[in-house]
């Protein structure tokens, strides 16, 4: 299959649904890091040539790192990225260590459940609240939070279904492909 990374083999269509919202995912996080470094280096080089600056540029250089975490978040996730103390789980066997995983996944989406409710609440509480300068909503930023718990719920989600149905655990999977 051409495109898809090595290690793959086939690849499906979840699969290549996957690598294209995990690319989309990375050029909005490079439009939010472009975005950030123009207004914030604009800001103070107008600042010292002209004595003046650009008033949106805190607001929006905020909501651009906002996301960039969030989205930073996502992609870490789906690359197993994130920190894992293992020191207990490399001493158990085979079975031991599947059951620890289930377990681990479903008190992942039980806390990723948590931050989706919250953060679904405080997006609607925020659609009324405007920010000063730019009068965007402030739910632009509650957003952020909504849409990682929804899109690492799905993660979460397909991985235990995934190790329900009898495929390797993540940590035995080859880090090149992390849909294994």
């Amino acid at each position: 299959m051409q495109g898809s990374p090595k290690g793959r083999p086939g690849g499906g269509a979840l699969a290549r649904a996957a690598d294209w919202c995990a690319r989309l995912q990375t050029w909005l996080m490079v439009a939010c890091l472009v975005v950030m470094v123009v207004l914030l280096f604009g800001n103070v080089a107008m600042r010292y040539l002209f004595n003046s600056g650009i008033n949106a540029s805190d607001e929006v250089s905020r909501l651009a790192f906002v996301w960039l975490i969030f989205l930073g978040s996502v992609l870490a996730l789906r690359d197993h990225q994130h920190i894992g103390v293992t020191m207990l789980v490399e001493r158990f066997g085979p079975a031991a260590r599947r059951v620890s995983h289930i377990f681990c996944q479903l008190l992942v989406l039980w806390v990723l459940w948590l931050m989706a409710d919250g953060s679904w609440t405080q997006t609607l509480i925020g659609l009324d609240t405007r920010l000063p300068v730019t009068s965007m909503p402030l739910a632009v930023f509650n957003a952020a939070a909504l849409y990682a718990a929804v899109a690492m719920g799905l993660l979460t989600l397909f991985d235990l279904i995934r190790v329900l149905a009898g495929g390797p655990l993540p940590a035995e999977s080859s880090p090149e492909d992390p849909l294994v």
